[in-house]
């Protein structure tokens, strides 16, 4: 399976060929081969974004796990599973990504997602925002960097420990809470601005036109889903201000890391360590 659409990034690299299809999932992503400068890349097998997995009858609005392709899931080797999901989703609906590939569960909740004060369904529903922008999207962003640095550096420490890996990422989509953490990741491996946003914006190609799903959230609230539709999007525009605003108030996306997340020198040089690897050595 091959997503269509532009997300190259720089040199040529297209975010497409980290594309994984095991199972019933449409968000999979193994990070290898990502460009990170200085003629290396992301090692593969070392770091997969996804979307939540969950047991059948618990919800159609995630990849649902599915025993038939069990071997398919223990073959991405996965050690431990970050689930990026609030308290209450988790709670919900359990991630079945633990069991699906028998690695550890490790949940660090970033509340600002589906519930909370950032719970902009419940917002559209009762009329208080009839309009959601990539601008929106942004602010979104910026206020969980700000709030969820703790969150953020926990994550991150994990990605540099070689025991823990391989890691899988997961949110719900795996749009917004895991493509904040891998922007920051790909971001501390050195990794061009065009590429970390292509990487980001392959989830809209991926799961396409995803308000539709939610179609039936919203019947009887009077809203344009055309109107709302980025709320369930990946706009590169507002992975590119998110980012821009960090460089703006801490110099750079590793300032952040550095004053806000506490990540160290040793823990950064650890995450390239085990994380990059040169060019040559990764699949064509």
């Amino acid at each position: 399976m091959r997503a269509t659409g532009d997300v190259s990034g720089s040199a040529g690299w297209d975010a497409r060929r980290t594309h994984r299809t095991v199972g019933a999932t449409s968000n999979l992503r193994d990070l290898g081969g990502t460009p990170a400068g200085e003629g290396r890349v992301v090692a593969p097998g070392r770091v997969y974004r996804a979307e939540a997995l969950v047991r059948p009858g618990t919800t159609d609005l995630c990849a649902v796990w599915d025993a038939v392709h069990t071997e398919a899931y223990a073959g991405l080797g996965v050690r431990t599973v970050l689930d990026l999901r609030s308290g209450a989703e988790a709670e919900r609906v359990a991630s079945a990504w633990p069991e699906a590939t028998g690695a550890e569960y490790v949940a660090l909740p970033v509340e600002e997602g589906g519930e909370g004060d950032t719970d902009y369904v419940a917002e559209i529903r009762s009329g208080l925002r009839t309009r959601f922008t990539a601008e929106d999207m942004a602010d979104y962003y910026a206020l969980t960097l700000r709030r969820r640095s703790a969150e953020f550096g926990t994550a991150l420490r994990i990605l540099a420990d070689d025991a823990r890996l391989p890691v899988l990422v997961h949110c719900a989509a795996g749009k917004d809470r895991t493509g904040l953490l891998v922007a920051l990741l790909l971001e501390a491996l050195g990794a061009p601005r065009p590429v970390v946003v292509a990487d980001y914006a392959l989830t809209g190609i991926l799961r396409p036109n995803r308000v539709q799903a939610y179609a039936h959230v919203f019947e009887g609230s009077g809203v344009d889903l055309a109107d709302i539709a980025t709320l369930f999007d990946s706009p590169a525009a507002a992975m590119e201000a998110a980012l821009a605003g960090l460089d703006d108030e801490y110099g750079s996306v590793p300032g952040y890391l550095a004053k806000e997340c506490g990540l160290t020198r040793d823990e950064v040089a650890s995450l390239r360590v085990n994380l990059l690897v040169e060019e040559s050595v990764s699949p064509s």
